[in-house]
């Protein structure tokens, strides 16, 4: 689990900067060599759930997207137009979050009531997205204090994939898994249902 001190020392470094494009990751768990946890963003009322660091790194993309920054060089492709409209809404739908979701106090609040359940907690500071991919800095439990850069979205699932491998040799799997994005329910996949 997270210490409290840690948490405190991250909020109160993150209190002094104003980036739109920092995720807080918080990891709850394993399930099938994959992590499982919330992606956690001042501009968001609800932690976003991800399974898998391929999901974290596509739905912090879509974060990116949604809160408007960083903007991107270009338009990204898509194999099926729905999943291009589905994309595009995201960037609509900026305009409709609240002003006052931006502040560090809602994303305090979030953490505190959180990262309790945390067993690791993980930065990604994207700064840009320019060449239909992300760049920006990092830091986990593996680079203690020290950021990261990476300098593409494939750099990045380099790097989360070094922390899966340790998380999951480190910890013992669970059985329970995100359920539905944004249900805040966890689904137990072996019974098949919500719990």
């Amino acid at each position: 689990m997270v210490e409290k001190q840690e948490l405190e020392a991250r909020f109160k470094e993150l209190t002094g900067t104003d980036r739109a494009g920092i995720m807080l990751v918080l990891i709850h768990g394993q399930k099938e060599e994959k992590l499982f946890g919330q992606i956690i963003n001042r501009y968001l009322r609800k932690p976003v759930l991800f399974y898998g660091m391929d999901q974290l790194i596509l739905k912090t993309d879509e974060i990116c997207e949604r809160i408007g920054t960083p903007m991107l060089s270009m338009a990204p492709r898509f194999l099926q137009e729905e999943e291009k409209e589905r994309y595009q809404e995201l960037s609509r739908k900026k305009n409709e979050l609240e002003k006052m979701a931006g502040d560090w106090h809602r994303m305090s609040d979030l953490l505190q009531a959180q990262a309790p359940a945390a067993r690791e907690i993980l930065e990604i500071q994207v700064l840009f997205r320019g060449n239909a991919t992300m760049q920006g800095r990092f830091r986990c439990p593996i680079t203690g204090r020290n950021y990261i850069s990476f300098r593409s979205a494939l750099e990045l699932q380099r790097m989360l994939r070094e922390v899966e491998i340790q998380f999951c040799t480190n910890n013992q799997p669970d059985s329970k898994v995100p359920g539905l994005a944004g249900s805040g329910k966890i689904l137990n996949r072996k019974k098949g249902r919500v719990l």
